[in-house]
């Protein structure tokens, strides 16, 4: 991956598997890690609560909320349908990025819970019985203990 190659051209082309990653190159394009934190370089780890954002994603949402917002698959005029094209063209790119074989396979949830609830219905029900057991660790987070 070239050093100027931006985490929007990431996604826009599965990169090879012996690309370098960059690290110094990605915070570029987070505007909050800019930031220092009691003298130090932010570092945000809480991924699983609330996920900090690159600007094409700050960007992207702020000029969907000021030209087509509104719910898709549910509505029959044009905002509807601009919304709802923007969404399945996300899916066919995040498809061919993790190598999907269809862009069904690609499902968006809220957040950490939600995929690990949707994962424990639809898995633990077909694979699990009564009377197994699934080992976790002290360390995991209560979402991963409820399902």
């Amino acid at each position: 991956m070239a050093a100027t190659t931006t985490s929007r051209e990431v996604l826009e082309s599965r990169p090879p598997s012996s690309a370098a990653f960059d690290v110094d190159r990605v915070r570029e394009d987070f505007p909050i890690l800019k930031q220092k934190i009691h003298g130090k370089p932010l570092v945000y780890l809480d991924n699983a609560a609330t996920s900090q954002k690159p600007a094409s994603v700050i960007e992207t949402e702020e000029r969907f909320y000021q030209s087509q917002n509104s719910n898709i698959h549910r509505g029959v005029h044009e905002l509807s349908e601009r919304a709802t094209r923007a969404y399945e063209d996300v899916r066919v790119k995040i498809q061919k990025f993790i190598n999907a074989r269809e862009s069904r396979e690609v499902v968006f949830v809220r957040g950490t819970t939600e995929a690990i609830n949707l994962v424990a219905a639809a898995c633990g029900r077909k694979t699990m019985a009564a009377g197994d057991e699934v080992l976790i660790t002290a360390m995991e987070h209560h979402s991963n203990i409820v399902p």
